[in-house]
């Protein structure tokens, strides 16, 4: 009883005491910077750099009012952002709070949040123990008026102002080690997370303008060939899967056992992603663009759009939730528009459904629409909870019974997901099975959106959307299917997506490919991007970075570990 009396009394006293409240305020404000400056990859007086400007700031603020109580209630935004940085840390190690995590924010629905918020507890409960009683402490402080002396104000303006300057003298000598030179923008916190939520504010602004800038884009498309049988191309978009948990791709799991016995099925061993988001690296897949010319896609219009064109009735049939995204934008240009997600009325989560209800619905379409179909199925695939994403006769893998994100139950994780892989297994079997049974010349593309990180190794990263990517958010399943009739009707063209199947290639070959297979002529089409041209060309593979440039991917950061993995898969350019 008195060591309680003892502790609520040394509160009390701190609550009490604005130079004690002040220096708390300057740690709790400083702790994500000090884990910056212990693990980016900067040179002394990088590191220098990255602590003494922050700290500058934080000093200069606090002295401007004598209420620093008040000061602190009104940098509660800067708080919020802390607590983001620091449950980042969690999942991504040194990066900051990237572009694409801000509009991720935007674009994800209720339920995935809910999902992952779930896992995240011992980051949270951190936050939480660090922000609210800082809170608590600046509400009493201001309610009671309690004002930092003015010598001790005076001290700390001229000691930022002395660091302030300092950190400015010493960013000449700073050097990223991954970079050729040291940038704030970049690499100083938080002056780089507020440019990129600068950078993401403006995007989602260009993003929402979309209807507008592409309104009067064509494809000035046209079919070639005359149609002696009739033919569907199928494109399917994978979510959240890696190479690297593939059966087919080596690993030592039967995760693949239904597609392994598949005729016709031409595997791509070399695909690496754009992007390892979800909404830049479907929208990539689902248009004429790529990471080299990215700016172009607030201005073009979609690959159903093409297909349309193209004298094709075009048809998505989706398992995503709507965001006002790119790729909602795209999807929803095809003549048929269905999505099997629901909401519930009274939770308004999001209602899981299982990729397979999409084949009885494309095959009813199919039925009973005539012609040429060009089909879209955007499935969930292995998107995090993995657990939510397979039935329980698919929980070949156990224990399952994950209830926690930690390396203590990587175990569980990988199980999880694995069964995920083999449920989307069961799924791209069924769809292939289900085409075989239509009379027509039939194609399937299918991709992988990006990977994953499943604690790996000892940086113990874990999902996507890192700033800094992974080899197992890089590294993509690929394939293409042709049916007997498609192969008797375009032999030339089987061949030659034959024979590339170990080239080096990423998604920016998608558009192309199904394009010149399906015989359509726009002045948009690259030859040399086409798997099923002659004219192809294995050429430099390019990664859109956080905000929005083309950058060869051994230059975005990539660690040791990637590097090893890349080469023990003999994995090029």
């Amino acid at each position: 009883m008195p060591e309680k009396k003892q502790k609520t009394s040394l509160l009390r006293r701190l609550s009490h005491n604005p130079i004690a409240l002040f220096y708390i305020y300057l740690l709790v404000n400083m702790v994500p910077t000090v884990y910056f400056t212990l693990f980016q990859p900067l040179n002394l007086l990088g590191r220098a750099t990255v602590f003494l400007f922050p700290l500058s700031l934080y000093l200069l603020v606090f002295s401007l009012f004598k209420n620093i109580g008040r000061t602190q209630i009104i940098l509660f935004p800067v708080l919020f952002i802390h607590a983001f940085q620091i449950v980042l840390f969690y999942l991504f190690g040194e990066d900051v709070i990237a572009v694409d995590m801000y509009l991720n924010v935007a674009t994800t629905n209720t339920t995935e949040i809910t999902e992952l918020l779930g896992s995240l507890l011992p980051s949270i409960g951190f936050v939480c123990l660090l922000y609210i009683p800082t809170v608590i402490w600046a509400s009493l402080q201001w309610k009671r008026k309690l004002y930092l002396p003015k010598t001790s104000r005076h001290r700390a303006f001229n000691i930022g102002v002395l660091l302030f300057v300092a950190s400015f003298l010493l960013s000449l000598g700073s050097q990223n080690k991954n970079r050729e030179a040291f940038d704030f923008m970049v690499d100083v916190y938080p002056v780089n997370a507020y440019y990129n939520l600068n950078f993401a504010i403006k995007k989602w602004g260009k993003v929402k303008a979309y209807p507008h800038t592409s309104e009067n884009f064509t494809f000035e498309a046209k079919r070639t060939a005359t149609d002696s049988i009739r033919e569907i191309i199928v494109l399917v978009i994978g979510e959240t899967g890696r190479a690297h948990n593939w059966q087919l791709y080596g690993y030592d799991r039967p995760t693949n056992p239904l597609l392994a016995q598949q005729e016709h099925l031409l595997l791509y061993q070399d695909v690496l992603t754009q992007s390892n988001t979800t909404h830049k690296s479907v929208s990539m897949i689902l248009s004429d663009v790529n990471a080299a010319n990215y700016q172009d896609i607030y201005y073009r219009k979609g690959i159903a759009q093409a297909f349309k064109e193209g004298g094709f009735t075009t048809i998505c049939l989706s398992n995503q939730s709507e965001n006002n995204s790119f790729i909602e934008y795209f999807t929803k240009e095809a003549d048929i528009y269905k999505t099997i997600r629901t909401t519930d009325s009274k939770t308004h989560l999001t209602v899981n459904r299982p990729d397979e209800e999409l084949i009885p619905l494309m095959t009813e379409l199919i039925e009973k629409t005539p012609g040429n179909l060009f089909i879209i199925l955007h499935s969930y695939g292995s998107h995090f909870n993995y657990q939510e994403r397979y039935p329980s006769d698919y929980r070949q893998f156990t224990p399952d019974n994950l209830t926690a994100v930690s390396r203590r139950q990587k175990e569980q994780l990988v199980n999880t997901y694995d069964n995920s892989i083999r449920y989307t297994d069961y799924f791209l079997s069924s769809t292939l099975e289900a085409l075989k049974q239509i009379d027509a010349a039939s194609m399937l593309l299918y991709s992988s959106d990006h990977g994953e990180d499943l604690f790996d190794d000892d940086r113990g990263l874990f999902l996507h959307s890192s700033p800094t990517p992974s080899y197992y958010q890089l590294h993509i399943p690929f394939f293409m299917w042709f049916s007997d009739a498609f192969i008797d009707a375009h032999p030339e063209q089987y061949k030659l997506a034959q024979a590339r199947q170990s080239q080096p290639i990423s998604t920016h070959v998608i558009f192309h490919t199904l394009i010149d297979a399906a015989a359509i002529e726009t002045p948009y089409l690259k030859s040399e991007f086409s798997l099923v041209n002659p004219e192809f060309k294995v050429l430099p593979r390019l990664y859109l970075n956080d905000h929005d440039l083309a950058v060869p991917y051994q230059k975005m950061n990539l660690k040791e570990e990637d590097f090893e993995k890349i080469k023990q898969l003999n994995l090029k350019n």
